[in-house]
């Protein structure tokens, strides 16, 4: 399986920056310090592990700041105070940056070669208010194979849902006749018939909340044989040792509910983990459901499908690596338009960090923090500067 080939590059990502119209909301009058050079410097700082505080980007923007002059040749720039700084980021177009920033990595998706790329939505909890549970939320789509980033979409927790953002950012992006894996939220008549409308493909997961349609699966799986199976390697990691087995199933959806009637499901997919923990606690199991309308006719490609399963969790890995390593639910801003540029600056140092294919991406940053000339010669490298 191949990754998404991406366009050669015509220009850098500062260029663009600073030559794209409609980005900069502010008023011509009295700008004293330029939008592309601040971002720049935010990705920059980023990229050197400096998030969690906009104070703490901003000194690094500051300590930094007459090398990255030098390499983008405008020595006429001062650099930015820190009151200064929200103020410029509520003025920049984010809809208008997150299309550049997604058009620039220059994805190619062809419906004739389909690709798996997986969805899940984050809440920025920096940006949840006292006395709310809920705030700003990206939805992100990320190739299985390059675990690159192709597209994401912002909502209110408070306000909307995401699976209408799901639906639009699938429609944005042209990910609708790709192969997808969704979480059981996905589990909806409307998000199946719009991809498999498309003539693409889903791997959805299904929990005991869609009572009807999880009893009859069940009983599925107790009164018909497998189709095709397979049993994982047992590996050993975090503290257990855990084998995976697939089993797949084909489905009668006659007697399913007529709301799910062009939805297209066509198989049940069965996952039991058996994992036993090294300290010698006793064997434990889990037992996990899945829907496809990709009705598999070898064995190779049911483990297509038993693999897609498995690499949905890259995406919940780009998480872990926000929180973790970027510390980004510890950036904390009452401000939508900040709190949503700052995902998507994320989301850029992340695709460039992986770009630069690191067994470690935390040793990257701490590499790129000590040796910032390095990281200068290679965003020079992957037309960033």
């Amino acid at each position: 399986m191949t990754t998404p080939t991406c366009q050669l590059k015509s220009t850098t990502l500062f260029y663009l920056l600073d030559n794209t119209p409609g980005l900069d909301g502010r008023d011509n009058r009295g700008k004293q310090h330029s939008m592309a050079l601040v971002l720049t410097g935010l990705v920059m700082a980023l990229c050197c592990g400096r998030d969690g505080k906009l104070s703490s980007l901003h000194r690094h923007m500051v300590n930094h700041f007459d090398q990255l002059l030098q390499t983008t040749s405008m020595g006429h720039q001062r650099v930015i105070s820190r009151a200064q700084l929200p103020r410029l980021l509520a003025k920049v177009n984010g809809s208008l940056f997150n299309k550049l920033l997604f058009d620039w990595f220059g994805f190619q998706l062809d419906p004739t070669q389909r690709r798996w790329f997986a969805l899940d939505g984050k809440e920025l909890c920096g940006s949840i208010q006292p006395h709310h549970k809920r705030g700003e939320a990206c939805v992100s789509a990320l190739s299985h194979t390059s675990e690159q980033i192709v597209g994401q979409l912002y909502y209110n927790g408070r306000k909307e849902s995401e699976r209408p953002t799901v639906r639009q950012l699938l429609n944005q992006t042209g990910l609708y006749n790709q192969k997808l894996t969704l979480d059981a939220l996905h589990l909806t008549p409307q998000t199946l018939k719009a991809i498999h409308g498309a003539q693409g493909g889903y791997l959805v997961g299904l929990k005991p909340n869609q009572a009807h349609l999880y009893r009859f699966c069940v009983c599925t799986c107790l009164m018909n044989r497998a189709t095709y199976e397979h049993l994982d390697a047992a590996q050993r990691g975090h503290g257990r040792i855990e084998q995976r087995s697939y089993c797949c199933f084909p489905l009668n959806t006659t007697s399913f509910a007529p709301r799910w009637k062009d939805a297209g499901i066509s198989i049940l997919i069965r996952v039991q983990r058996i994992r036993q923990k090294l300290d010698g606690s006793p064997l434990s199991e889990e037992v996990n459901y899945f829907l496809s309308n990709l009705l598999p006719t070898t064995q190779k490609d049911a483990n297509e499908l038993f693999e897609a399963i498995r690499h949905h969790w890259r995406i919940e890995a780009m998480h872990h690596r926000r929180d973790m390593t970027l510390a980004e639910d510890s950036l904390r801003t009452a401000s939508q338009p900040i709190s949503r540029l700052m995902s998507s600056l994320r989301s850029l140092a992340l695709n460039v960090l992986r770009r630069a294919r690191p067994k470690n991406m935390a040793a990257q940053i701490d590499s790129f923090a000590d040796k910032f000339q390095t990281l200068i010669q290679f965003m020079t490298q992957e037309l960033v500067l």
